[in-house]
């Protein structure tokens, strides 16, 4: 309490957050399965075992679907008839077919289904390419929990199709990096050109990688298992060159044989380039949802993912995404899931991201951590750091996300922007100073040139001040202002972005727990509201507290010019702004100020 009183200023009493229900701790199952009550259900609770199983098919007995045929994303029909329905009789979805009765992706009760009285039902499913065909078993379960298979239908996915398209700058003049999934590695490559028909296209080959669950830290997501690990297919990156800036680039990605649509892009500006604003969105905490349904552990992310596919339409320069992004946590058709709603606004903008707890924390395995930190990560006594990414320790998403190359890849790198420096480092990692992470970040804040990006903004997961009431990520807070808030202030880092706390909350230009001037100090910004349900805790009345809110889903829009930055949290659906302000750009003759506590 002392330390907290020096370092981030004293409070006292509370303000509350109401939230409908608390699903925090759900893992959903693929299909986001349900009760009769329509209250999601956990994948830890639903899986029936079975104690036995036979196939013996029976004419009666008929299972089909609307096609036989799908694409990713696609909504299909399901149809089942038997004169004999049992009440835990269940349709059980596999992936590949080969796998045994036991191992399905998901299912339904077919006593969930419209109908099933009169012997017959039909539910709808969306089905994505997860690189390997579909098949549909109808299993009879008797009173001793034995499943005998009565009839099955399958259903093939391409073999071909590109999948989960995006774009990220390198932080080089004139470069863009397109990346994508698909079953095979067959001469991946790229087609652009200034042209919407492509006319004159330039073709970029494509890079391939891809991991294994051997190559993973830990359970769950090293376990091969349908609801954990999943043959992730293949990973490619095309590297676009000698692009002009402002001007746009369409583009297909994929094979000769099987094409993407085709999408587009602006060039980004060089560095110096005349730039009158520089416009992009940063948000934390988002998750996959799962079409169907919006209201359940990510209620706020099909909002804000309709509200960022209107934003990419009307013009952005870049989207940072920091942390807690698919919320996979091991299960590998979560990535599926959120690569996939993703796609129509990673494929136009630029998405930066960058690792939080749940994409990189681990307990084991840490010769496999491709961030190379020692051990098993970053675990000091006073930290909460713990086991949250399931196992995955960054491999899958590094595998995905391809980042500026002067850092450690995705987990912490910089790049320049229009008028922007952008700065992304992991609270996940060590941050202390004399860390090599700390080295890094003091090399590249020291070098910003600031007559051609005079804003500097920083991001990481976990935030740095905040007056929400959860003790021990509090604790890693003030750890995080011990060790970087006078290097901020040296610096003159405009704003630090974050999220971590599923809720909204921005200071006032803070130095030291002290608010100052506006343009001689941080403003710090916790937007953790992008999808994950949000926060119960309250909030302590800090006096660098200036705005609150833990009832609204939204992301944060920023817009600077050479002098000022407007910043709003724009809320969802209806793109509500409830926090509206503008800042100046550093005073550069204003007087220094004293820390209380330093290195």
């Amino acid at each position: 309490n002392n330390l907290s009183n020096e370092i981030a200023g004293s409070a006292t009493g509370a303000v509350g957050c109401v939230v409908a229900r608390n699903l925090k701790n759900i893992e959903h199952t693929p299909f986001h399965k349900r009760n009769a009550q329509n209250i999601l259900l956990d994948v830890r609770d639903t899986h029936v075992h079975f104690s036995g199983s036979d196939i013996v098919y029976d004419k009666s007995v008929k299972l089909y679907a609307n096609t036989s045929k799908i694409t990713n994303e696609e909504a299909v029909q399901i149809t089942w008839e038997n004169p004999s329905a049992g009440l835990f009789d269940m349709i059980a979805i596999y992936t590949p077919p080969s796998r045994g009765v036991q191992d399905y992706l998901d299912f339904r009760y077919v006593s969930d289904t419209k109908g099933w009285q009169k012997h017959h039902g039909v539910f709808n499913e969306i089905l994505f390419n997860m690189r390997s065909d579909y098949e549909l078993r109808y299993l009879a379960i008797d009173s001793h929990k034995k499943a005998t298979v009565k009839a099955s239908f399958k259903i093939s996915v391409p073999d071909n199709e590109p999948i989960h398209g995006h774009i990220a700058v390198t932080g080089r003049p004139g470069e863009m990096r397109v990346m994508w999934g698909s079953a095979k590695s067959d001469k991946p490559r790229v087609k652009y050109s200034q042209s919407p028909d492509l006319k004159d296209s330039v073709t970029a080959i494509a890079t391939t990688t891809t991991y294994t669950a051997e190559d993973l830290c830990g359970p769950r997501a090293n376990v091969t298992d349908p609801l954990m690990f999943q043959d992730p297919g293949f990973f490619h990156t095309a590297l676009l060159k000698d692009l002009k800036p402002g001007v746009r680039y369409y583009y297909t990605y994929g094979t000769d044989e099987a094409s993407s649509k085709t999408a587009s892009f602006l060039g980004a500006p060089y560095p110096d380039s005349k730039v009158a604003v520089t416009k992009f969105i940063g948000y934390g905490d988002m998750g996959a949802y799962y079409p169907p349904y919006y209201d359940d552990l990510m209620p706020g992310a099909a909002g804000v993912t309709r509200a960022l596919e209107k934003e990419a339409a009307t013009g952005l320069d870049f989207i940072l995404h920091f942390g807690d992004i698919s919320y996979a946590r091991g299960r590998g058709y979560v990535w599926d899931q959120f690569m996939t709603q993703m796609t129509r606004v990673s494929e136009q903008v630029p998405y930066m991201v960058g690792v939080g707890n749940h994409e990189y924390d681990h307990v084991s395995g840490g010769e496999k951590d491709p961030s190379g930190a020692p051990e098993n990560g970053f675990h000091p006594e006073w930290g909460n750091y713990g086991n949250d990414g399931g196992g995955e320790c960054g491999v899958p998403t590094s595998h995905r996300y391809v980042s500026p190359d002067n850092g450690n890849g995705v987990f912490w790198y910089s790049f320049d922007h229009g008028l922007v420096h952008v700065v992304q480092f992991s609270s996940e990692h060590d941050f202390r100073p004399g860390s090599r992470q700390f080295l890094w970040l003091e090399k590249d804040l020291k070098s910003v040139d600031r007559s051609r990006t005079p804003w500097v903004v920083v991001t990481s997961h976990r935030p740095l001040y905040t007056s929400q009431d959860a003790q021990g990520d509090h604790v890693v807070g003030l750890h995080l202002i011990m060790a970087l808030e006078e290097l901020f202030y040296t610096y003159k880092v405009n704003i630090h972005l974050s999220g971590h706390y599923h809720s909204y909350e921005s200071t006032c230009s803070v130095v030291s727990g002290d608010c100052v001037k506006p343009g001689t100090g941080t403003v710090y910004i916790v937007v953790g509201t992008s999808g994950h349900q949000l926060e119960e805790e309250s909030y302590r009345p800090y006096p660098w507290s200036k705005y609150q809110n833990c009832q609204k889903f939204g992301y944060e829009r920023m817009t600077a010019n050479t002098t000022h930055m407007h910043i709003e949290f724009v809320t969802t659906p209806n793109g509500e702004v409830l926090d509206d302000f503008t800042i100046p750009a550093w005073d550069e003759t204003a007087t220094t100020h004293l820390f209380k506590r330093r290195r």
